[in-house]
């Protein structure tokens, strides 16, 4: 180590899973990033890239105000001052015409300085903030939450790896690269994998069972592994009897599932679903890990994952908590999000359609949101202030492009310029991992402080600083603790009893009090449902209007529900499979990256691209009832038959939401059902 460079803690904010990291810093620039965890060096390319985005040229580095028609891309240099005068201008001149719910407030990444924006949104009167979890994970968590009382994706094995592992629609690889070791030691020492993927992925690969499912049937292949566990008497009784409500409906429920039947529906073959069921079964502790999309991703997509996860309760492959587990960390810290505020004001964005997500999120439905662009009803929607808007993002885009040239007003933070930054007025260059003050580990209860390496580049600024100088200026700057983010930390930490300073002095973090807050109720042992017990049926889906079973039920655009329909579009189209190199629509433009993936390919099966005359590498069109885009082949029996696998969240032609229905969507989670609809393929 040179006499001048210096070593800080930090985080990478390449994908979610904000790996600890140490930043060597020369001359105040970030030379190198090294894992906090040297184990895992060298092993997510993203990792390795965050030194190519921090100091990409292409980079925005001052504000950007329009000065062409919406989509042109003209931009002229602003200030700040005049970049958040107007932005404060714009949104009070829609607030005081149409009301503060005609103004929307969408983020997308980063997530950890989301409670300051949602503060924002609620403080300027609006109930209308949203994520990108209206379509990323919390309908999983809504399914889970309404089954077994608990937030988590699907409830935790009893040890992990188990002695069987189900992967349902993970590739794992791709979608949480740090897992991969430790999955790969466990099956060189003998774990059972059963992998449920219409692609054959390197995984699947390695599985000793692989059940290659049409697009859309989770559900009833989910039935159909329950049926087989019921009737060869391969249930936990105990744990059914003692700690579940809703198993004899559930026995009746999956009755007509025979192994046969749900080869019908699915195409898996019916030995092997015998099989799956009998290995997951019998081989405990057994363990289900699950993409938190793919089996939500559909119009049934509650249900379809409600069915899945309820395999571990019937098998007895869950623990019976304690519910102090969850409602400490909770306790610890106070929410500055002013959610409460909403209650008095006027309903959010879908949450007549969407009525349970919406209570439970406490979130507007953005899926809902070009909707009501269109109708304005209940009332308009004439402003978006975004952080990380992505047109990509939302199905059927070209329609919320219409859309969005229908307000009169957007804002949109970004560190590049993007396809919807072209939409934008006003355009605002943000500080990246490297550059902001985080706080982090609100979830986990170990919270730290990451202190900035580097000084942001350019004229960047914290979103922190550009919300609480937002809030000045729209007259509630006292909200944001005049933009004091230490005050904004220690209120946050208050009820913990840390300080902004005691995490300063403690650079590796400290873990909160696993006492703190809990009562008597929650030393008890139960689930944190209605009934205190893993609800097959759902008393919440009951409440609310829907059907309080896992059923299953046809995807509406399938080769079955559908058959005039398939006849001009006869292949099931699924998206979103992920790729390693890339985070959704992120990356691209990072040169190290895009040699990794750099082309948007279609997977096509043999036997479906020889009547189409297509080879790999030949550019194809792939259209819908919604539209077209185009990709190169990659013909591959790595794919099922029948099933074509297009990537997510390409830019331009190649987006593939463009083919995805708005209209057709999970009608408890708002969900669309981006891996389950009809399209043509043919060569361009």
């Amino acid at each position: 180590m040179s006499a001048k460079e210096v070593i800080k803690n930090g985080i990478c904010y390449m994908c979610t899973h904000t790996c600890p990291s140490i930043v060597y810093v020369n001359s105040g620039k970030a030379t190198k990033i090294d894992r906090a965890d040297a184990h895992l060096q060298g092993l997510c390319p993203r990792f390795n890239a965050q030194l190519d985005f921090i100091y990409h040229p292409d980079r925005l580095t001052h504000p950007l105000r329009r000065t062409g028609e919406r989509g042109s891309g003209s931009f002229e240099r602003i200030s700040w001052d005049e970049a958040l005068d107007t932005i404060a201008n714009s949104l009070s001149k829609v607030k005081d015409k149409y009301g503060a719910e005609a103004v929307a407030f969408w983020v997308a990444y980063t997530k950890e300085p989301r409670p300051y924006f949602q503060r924002l949104a609620h403080a300027f009167g609006s109930p209308n903030f949203c994520t990108e979890s209206s379509s990323c994970a919390s309908s999983a968590v809504l399914a889970s939450y309404v089954t077994y009382g608990m937030r988590q994706i699907s409830p935790p094995a009893i040890q992990s790896p188990a002695r069987c592992s189900v992967f349902w629609g993970s590739s794992l690889i791709n979608s949480h690269i740090t897992l991969w070791p430790k999955y790969l030691k466990a099956k060189n020492e003998g774990l059972k994998l059963i992998v449920v993927d219409p692609r054959r992925t390197k995984l699947a690969s390695m599985a000793d069972i692989h059940l290659q499912l049409r697009p859309g049937t989770d559900g009833a292949l989910a039935l159909g592994m329950i049926n087989m566990i019921i009737s060869e008497n391969l249930y936990d009784h105990d744990f059914v009897e003692e700690w579940t409500v809703g198993f004899d409906d559930l026995k009746k429920l999956s009755q007509k599932y025979t192994p046969e039947h749900t080869e019908q529906i699915t195409g898996v073959p019916a030995p092997k679903i015998r099989e799956a069921a009998i290995l997951f079964a019998s081989r405990k502790p057994s363990e289900i890990v699950m993409s938190a999309n793919s089996t939500t991703h559909h119009t049934n997509g509650v249900q379809n994952h409600r069915a899945v996860i309820l395999l571990q309760a019937i098998t007895g492959n869950i623990e019976v908590p304690h519910l102090n587990g969850y409602l400490s960390r909770a306790a610890s810290t106070n929410d500055i999000t002013l959610r409460q505020a909403t209650e008095s004001m006027p309903p959010g964005v879908g949450s007549k359609r969407f009525s349970l997500w919406t209570k439970l999120k406490k979130e507007m439905q953005s899926n809902a949101l070009i909707e009501q662009i269109d109708s304005a009803d209940p009332y308009p929607i004439k402003a978006l202030m975004s952080a990380g808007l992505n047109i990509q993002f939302f199905p059927n885009s070209n329609h919320m492009v219409e859309g969005l040239k229908k307000l009169d007003f957007i804002a949109v933070t970004e560190y590049f310029q993007t396809p919807a930054t072209q939409f934008a007025d006003v355009v605002l260059p943000i500080a990246s991992w490297l550059e902001r003050e985080i706080l982090q580990g609100l979830r986990s209860g170990h919270i730290s402080l990451i202190e900035p390496a580097i000084e942001p580049v350019g004229e960047c600024w914290p979103e922190w600083k550009i919300y609480s100088e937002l809030a000045r200026r729209l007259g509630f700057g006292e909200k944001f603790w005049d933009g004091d983010f230490e005050k904004c930390v220690n209120h946050i930490l208050e009820p913990s009893g840390i300080t902004y300073e005691d995490l300063k002095k403690h650079p590796d973090g400290i873990k909160l009090s696993s006492s703190s807050g809990v009562d008597e109720r929650s030393q008890k042992a139960g689930f944190s449902t209605p009934s205190g017990k893993v609800e097959i049926a759902s008393s919440i889906l009951a409440e609310n209007g829907y059907e309080a079973m896992p059923v299953y039920k046809e995807p509406p655009e399938s080769p079955v529900s559908q058959p005039d329909v398939a006849k001009d579009y006869p292949l099931v189209l699924t998206t979103g499979a992920r790729v390693l190199a890339y985070t959704h629509s992120q990356f691209r433009n990072i040169d190290r990256l895009r040699k990794l993936a750099p082309d948007p390919l279609i997977d096509i099966n043999p036997d479906d691209a020889g009547p189409r005359g297509i080879s790999s590498g030949d550019r194809v069109i792939i259209i819908s009832p919604r539209g077209s885009i185009k990709m190169k082949a990659n013909v591959t029996d790595s794919i099922l038959a029948g099933v074509v696998s297009v990537p997510h969240h390409w830019p331009g032609d190649a987006n593939a939401n463009i083919l995805i229905d708005d209209v057709n969507l999970d009608p408890i989670s708002g969900f669309p059902p981006f891996k389950s609809q009809l399209c043509q393929v043919s060569k361009a």
